[in-house]
């Protein structure tokens, strides 16, 4: 080994970064941003989770038990419900992460030490109801230990919804599409525009009558085509393999699916003009799509367990709103016109990728 020629190669990389400002920033921010993520954004725990509470038993003792609830650090009580259908209807709009339904005779249950309370959980995010389970026995021990009571005079019984196994993939597989998704659509898209640049082929392209539209409908039609077949692998063996139920439409989940596969693509193109070269496209793609795909959209962790600033973020991350749609149409059922907000949040990401990547393509000097 001769260090001249160590020296010598040094001293060429260091121009290299240098001459290209972009990825030496990229190498500083895309740390930092993962260091802000990781330690800032995930929370394991539970506070403040919506819940509401069911009266049905209206005396002092129901009274403490609803007030014990009230004051935890963990729950926060947004709605008393007047009866069980609008306990339904709330956790079916996500209105409420879990229900405590005190029953008639709670009183008299209690004295005989024998008081039952039913606690229902929405059971999309298996991870935040196993969370959601064990705080709230442990607040009802405590209260029934206050009692002094030789034996705890109360028995919690958890019923949850939607996944009724309580088991972590049915949260997680629905939303791993998420990642399928944005490594077709936006990780190889980004490289496609660049390959074409580093290569010079664009210098053969401009003498063709070629317009800047016809070049990047052409390029971008092989990875949709591509993408929906990952995406119908994906809930095939979400299906098959997985055993998780579809109780929505196929039709309406291929829709939505194929909304975002195109904000995805679309997004991938804008990087892969703005780059120039393949490997800072694969760079800004995985910054600005797969990170946050797993870190912000919900599929691990809860969006409302987030500092308030993040939640407000994850409102501009596509895969947020894909999660959500994709979740209640696995789990729920729900039609995606009841999510009509995640619909037009998808269009209204689209529309702004769509207008930047028709004004950076300006940069391509193809004819317009």
């Amino acid at each position: 080994m001769r260090l001249q020629n160590v020296r010598a190669m040094a001293r060429k990389e260091w121009w290299h970064l240098l001459r290209d400002p972009r990825s030496l920033g990229l190498m500083f921010f895309l740390p930092t941003m993962m260091l802000f993520l990781y330690g800032y954004a995930i929370r394991l725990d539970i506070m403040e989770a919506p819940i509401g509470i069911l009266q049905e038993s209206h005396d002092t003792a129901s009274n403490e038990l609803a007030a014990r609830f009230e004051g935890s650090h963990a729950f926060q009580v947004v709605r008393h419900f007047e009866d069980r259908h609008a306990l339904r209807a709330a956790i079916q709009n996500d209105e409420v992460w879990a229900a405590v339904v005190i029953p008639h005779g709670y009183a008299r249950a209690l004295a005989q030490g024998q008081a039952r309370v039913q606690l229902i959980l929405d059971g999309m995010d298996a991870n935040t109801a196993r969370l959601m389970r064990n705080y709230a026995m442990s607040l009802v021990n405590e209260y029934a230990l206050s009692l002094k009571s030789r034996s705890a005079p109360i028995v919690v019984e958890t019923r949850t919804w939607f996944n009724e196994a309580n088991e972590s993939r049915y949260a997680i597989v629905p939303g791993v599409i998420v990642m399928v998704m944005s490594v077709v659509g936006s990780l190889l898209t980004s490289l496609t525009i660049a390959r074409e640049m580093e290569s010079g082929n664009l210098v053969m392209l401009r003498t063709t009558p070629l317009t800047r539209n016809e070049f990047l409908l052409g390029k971008l039609t092989p990875y949709f085509f591509i993408g929906m077949a990952d995406v119908l692998l994906a809930i095939a063996a979400s299906l098959l393999i997985f055993d998780i139920p579809l109780r929505g439409s196929m039709l309406e989940l291929a829709l939505v699916s194929a909304l975002f596969l195109l904000v995805v693509m679309t997004q991938g193109a804008l990087i892969s003009v703005f780059a120039g070269n393949q490997m800072l496209a694969t760079q800004l793609a995985q910054v600005s799509t797969f990170l946050p795909a797993f870190l912000l959209s919900g599929v691990i962790y809860a969006i409302a367990n987030m500092p308030v600033i993040l939640q407000y973020v994850t409102l501009i991350v596509p895969a947020r709103h894909y999660v959500t749609l994709s979740k209640a149409i696995f789990l729920k059922g729900i039609s995606p016109l009841a999510l009509w907000g995640e619909v037009v949040a998808l269009l209204l990401i689209l529309a702004v990728f769509a207008v930047l990547l028709i004004r950076q393509a300006r940069k391509l000097e193809l004819p317009p």
